[in-house]
């Protein structure tokens, strides 16, 4: 089961990278990569620490926690795993390496944007921005495989790892 995902993420990023990857899309996606980094998390929540609005300041402190748990388990299985990016186990690969970090699996970026994305989500109800929240997060996951930082499990691992810690903190 695993050479199968391993087979097909292989694959996944082989044909972003010689049969989608273009110029005008690189800086496109480079732009959405940042909307998953540490500094535009902690950006995003502590802008939003200083806004009267009761539900605002839920989300700051919900997604705060949810990103910490989450960060600290990305960490742990980042660590454990040791998986190499794809740039440097698949040769022919035009990568650019924007924000990378040893290994690559889970995701970080799609791990922190799913935090975020899912905990606005639930903060707001199911408001209509919703929608845009969770399309946001993943661009930042398609934009680390297009990018080839990651490959396509990688960013479901992180997808499914932010989404779960948001529920969690926001449940209990």
């Amino acid at each position: 089961m695993i050479e199968k995902i391993r087979i097909w993420d292989e694959r996944a990023v082989i044909y972003i990278n010689q049969k989608i990857k273009r110029k005008p899309l690189d800086y496109f996606f480079v732009a959405a990569t940042y909307m998953g980094s540490d500094v535009f998390a902690i950006g995003f929540i502590l802008a939003f620490l200083f806004l009267p609005v009761s539900k605002i300041n839920d989300f700051a402190l919900y997604a705060a926690a949810a990103l910490i748990l989450s960060s600290i388990t990305v960490g742990i299985l980042k660590n454990a795993i040791k998986r190499k990016r794809p740039f440097e186990t698949i040769i022919e690969l035009k990568s650019l390496k924007i924000g990378v970090d040893q290994f690559s699996f889970p995701s970080g970026h799609t791990t922190a944007a799913f935090s975020l994305a899912v905990t606005a989500a639930l903060v707001t109800n199911g408001h209509v921005a919703s929608t845009a929240y969770l399309l946001l997060a993943l661009l930042v996951a398609l934009s680390r495989v297009y990018l080839g930082v990651h490959y396509p499990s990688d960013v479901i691992a992180g997808g499914i790892i932010g989404s779960f810690f948001a529920l969690a903190v926001h449940v209990f």
